[in-house]
């Protein structure tokens, strides 16, 4: 039975207090206590007053204390916290301030009913799968998930990188290009498509290893087993800084040679919680991708 909801925005966006008032109203109407997190907290306390007293703070969300995350954005705040709390397995729910909303399941306006059927148990929770990294990244040790790609690009740099990719122990290729992305199911319709790759319907467990506008006409995207282990090496004859790895377009590190990373399936799903709706991936995907046309 749902009862406890948690808040994650994005604060940048400064017609979200409203919105998120609104819904922190219509919540404790349905007699749902809710929480913030502390990172938003000095904005909460400011921008809605209304609220004081009547709500917790938490460092961070912990299964078992909360039902449900409440993410208020567009997709860069849901991969956000996907990447983030994707260990804690807390199913999230996604309310559209953004424009495309691959990830987002309702409309601001949609609340009072989206709100009804949480409280009635009557939706369903998607499970994706996540990208887990490990591997030294600028001489420091990186551990983190992503929910769309990890990508190791050229940076700022005007000439293309060396990376190899390994497939288990097997060499594939040495793609000398402007990079390489591994995709996840979800993360096929992102940074993998805008380079060549294909689309992938979110539930086959698959990855997609995809090199960036390479200079050979022989290395082109692979999908792979999502049992199978990832691991992307630079590999350069002359090294030259700027070579950037990415986790859902946000950089983490400069790599140096001969440095390596490992990804692989990890054993923590996203989970986004859907309800009954007359659509399909398919669907969805003509609409979304129909509005970048715009």
């Amino acid at each position: 039975m749902m009862k406890h909801i948690l808040f994650n925005m994005n604060v940048s966006k400064p017609s979200i207090y409203d919105d998120v008032e609104k819904c922190a109203r219509l919540c404790m109407e349905r007699g749902l206590e809710i929480g913030f997190l502390a990172q938003d907290a000095a904005a909460v306390a400011a921008n809605m007053p209304g609220l004081a007293g009547r709500y917790c703070i938490v460092d961070a969300p912990e299964k078992g204390l909360f039902d449900v995350i409440l993410v208020f954005g567009g997709d860069g705040t849901v991969l956000r916290a996907l990447d983030k709390y994707v260990a804690c397995d807390i199913p999230m729910l996604g309310v559209n301030l953004g424009r495309l909303g691959f990830l987002l399941e309702t409309e601001v306006w949609e609340l009072p009913q989206a709100l009804d059927m949480l409280c009635r148990g009557e939706y369903e929770i998607e499970r994706r799968i996540m990208l887990e990294v490990e591997g030294c990244c600028g001489g420091k040790n990186v551990h983190a998930y992503a929910t769309n790609e990890v990508s190791i690009s050229r940076g700022l740099s005007q000439r293309m990188i060396a990376v190899s990719a390994y497939v288990g122990r097997t060499h594939v290729d040495h793609y000398i290009a402007d990079g390489v992305v591994l995709a996840s199911p979800t993360g096929s319709t992102a940074y993998s498509l805008s380079a060549g790759g294909p689309i992938v319907s979110p539930d086959v467990p698959c990855f997609v290893l995809n090199p960036i506008c390479p200079h050979s006409l022989q290395s082109r995207p692979i999908v792979l087993p999502a049992s199978e282990q990832v691991t992307l090496e630079i590999n350069m004859k002359e090294m030259r800084s700027g070579i950037q790895l990415s986790l859902d377009g946000n950089a983490v590190c400069e790599m140096h040679n001969h440095e390596r990373i490992v990804i692989r399936r990890s054993a923590h799903d996203a989970q986004l919680i859907r309800f009954p709706k007359e659509r399909n991936f398919f669907t969805l995907l003509k609409d979304k991708l129909s509005q970048w046309s715009l």
